[in-house]
């Protein structure tokens, strides 16, 4: 076999450089490839810090609702679960009614007694003016009597007293014998007690009228037990209604459509006013609360929409708006103050709360769940006299 030439074993020779030199390319381009990628995800994520202000510890909130018990008693039916659909209106938990129902009898009968007595009174009344009448009238038709008597008694009074001075004056000139002035001064005498007898029957006549009329002193009696009696009845039936109205809260029901999240009595318990007997949210009226940084509040103003990533579902995406931003920062309602008696001071940015309503569907949405969002940026919100309009 004849030997390769000189030419071949060159060429076999030179390719080891020719090798080197490709895969210095090939690494270089492949860090030209991951510095590009690096650079385009750089770029990427500082024009989205530019554009949007991003939250990453926010949360889905919603109004959750608290009932508690009105009245003290032992709950007796428990009509609902964890978890289930309640409607505005529906009985959740049903106490003891007995001892409430035993009161609102009470009431009604004190109420109807008060009704009785008040209508006997009215009876009593009407009598007492009706027989007033009556004997207002003989009272009066007795006084005209007594007094016409009185005048005619006055008058034979007269009378006699004038026929005895002349029969005296006729005695003194022996014109009558003293037997006839006897019996002149024996008619006066007696005229003059008949006037005495008409007189006091003119007082006891009108004695009889001030005996009517001070009946109608129980008249006025009469009235203030009325008014009294109308009082009483009111409280009565303040009393009543306010049973009544304990009994309905004996019920307690449902003021929204929602859902229960928690219960916290169990059938049988006995429960005092206050006492927490579950809670609900409506599943319709959810939103996120996000903790903004001071430093980013003049980038984004009321309206600015917002893009919401629900770590429960983090291939989903949903839209949002800002509807609401808080006054003061999250740190002015904290249980615990912090204030700086020492004069240490460390500046720590501070949050302010943040409301952005939910556009679309929010079935798969719980109270508590955490969202990342990130909020696009309105060039006007820093413009010179927006910030106040938050």
């Amino acid at each position: 076999m004849n030997a390769p030439s000189t030419p071949e074993l060159t060429m076999a020779g030179g390719g080891k450089p020719h090798n080197a030199r490709r895969a210095r390319i090939i690494r270089l381009g492949i860090l030209a490839a991951v510095m590009g990628v690096a650079l385009w995800f750089g770029g990427s994520w500082l024009h989205d810090r530019r554009v949007h202000v991003f939250i990453i510890d926010s949360r889905i909130a919603s109004d959750m609702v608290t009932i508690s018990a009105q009245e003290p008693g032992r709950v007796v039916n428990l009509h609902v679960g964890t978890g289930e659909m309640v409607s505005r209106g529906q009985v959740l938990v049903s106490m003891d009614q007995r001892t409430v129902r035993l009161r609102i009898a009470e009431a009604k009968a004190e109420i109807d007694r008060t009704n009785a007595q008040h209508a006997r009174l009215v009876a009593e009344r009407a009598l007492i003016v009706r027989r007033n009448q009556s004997a207002m009238k003989v009272a009066r038709a007795h006084i005209e009597v007594a007094q016409a008597g009185e005048n005619a008694a006055s008058a034979s009074r007269a009378s006699a007293e004038t026929e005895l001075k002349r029969g005296e004056q006729l005695f003194q000139r022996k014109v009558i014998a003293a037997q006839r002035l006897d019996a002149l001064r024996t008619t006066f005498t007696n005229a003059d007690r008949q006037l005495l007898q008409a007189r006091a029957a003119v007082r006891e006549a009108e004695a009889e009228l001030g005996e009517v009329e001070a009946e109608q002193i129980r008249m006025a009696v009469i009235e203030q037990e009325l008014t009294a009696l109308k009082a009483e009845a009111a409280a009565l039936q303040a009393r009543l209604e306010q049973h009544e109205v304990a009994l309905s809260d004996l019920d307690i029901i449902s003021g929204i459509d929602g859902i229960i999240d928690l219960t916290f009595v169990e059938e049988g318990e006995y429960v005092r006013p206050g006492t927490r007997l579950l809670m609900l949210h409506d599943p319709d009226n959810v939103w996120v609360s996000a903790n903004v940084k001071e430093t980013e509040l003049d980038r984004f103003q009321v309206g600015s929409t917002a893009v919401i990533t629900i770590d429960a579902h983090p291939n989903e995406k949903v839209m949002g708006r800002v509807t609401w931003i808080g006054p003061a920062a999250t740190s002015q309602f904290a249980l615990l103050p912090n204030p700086n008696p020492s004069g240490n001071f460390t500046k720590v940015t501070q949050r302010v709360p943040v409301r952005i309503d939910i556009s679309g569907t929010r079935e798969r949405l719980r109270p508590g769940m955490m969202v990342e969002v990130a909020i696009d940026v309105d060039p006007d919100a820093a413009r010179p006299g927006n910030a106040g309009n938050n």
